[in-house]
């Protein structure tokens, strides 16, 4: 029986994910800059051809694979997309952010040594995240300012700093070092108390 419309889209979006999984390896393992559609296409095992099917280049693929990882992060910041941050959303985003790392740590670790790179970071100013980023600390910068602290865009530097110190130390501790049995909840509840 020849395979239905609904199944040669699913095969596809299956081998566009396996593609975009072995890309992330890759990248984060070799380096952006250093990895070939050639290797990246072998390391999925896919012909060169078959790449191009998918993707019409190593920077459109790079592209989709940090929006993928970008899209669900930034999915957290405003659930209800209404544009302002509550501070139940501000603890849901916090809780989340642990939680999503933790349970796929492995993945993250790879998103973020991708993200780090010079070359990748460099990458990001010339898309739309720069302009998403600037308009979510807009949003956490009024969340501070309506709560009362006293200097609303220092705390909102502050915040995110946590946030993505704690992405930091998940690359630089993997495998490295073992923490104490719950300091991350810890940690966690800290900073849902200092900012909801």
């Amino acid at each position: 029986m020849p395979r239905t419309k609904k199944q040669f889209e699913e095969i596809r979006e299956s081998r566009k994910e396996q593609i975009m999984s072995s890309a992330l390896e890759l990248f984060a393992k070799e380096g952006y800059g250093h990895v070939s559609i050639s290797t990246l296409a072998k390391h999925a095992g896919i012909s060169k051809g078959l790449m191009y099917n998918y993707f019409e280049s190593k920077e459109q693929l790079l592209n989709e694979v940090l929006n993928n990882g970008i899209n669900e992060i930034l999915e957290l910041f405003d659930p209800n997309h209404d544009g302002i941050i509550s501070s139940d959303e501000v603890g849901l985003l916090i809780r989340k952010t642990f939680r999503m790392m933790r349970e796929n740590q492995d993945y993250w670790v790879k998103f973020l040594r991708v993200m780090i790179q010079p070359n990748v970071s460099g990458f990001l100013k010339k898309g739309d995240f720069a302009k998403l980023i600037e308009n979510y600390f807009r949003m956490f910068e009024a969340y501070f300012h309506e709560r009362g602290f006293e200097d609303p865009m220092l705390e909102m530097f502050h915040f995110s700093v946590l946030l993505e110190g704690f992405g930091m130390m998940m690359i630089y501790s993997d495998g490295m070092l073992t923490l104490p049995p719950g300091i991350l909840e810890k940690f966690e509840e800290r900073i849902i108390k200092t900012y909801t």
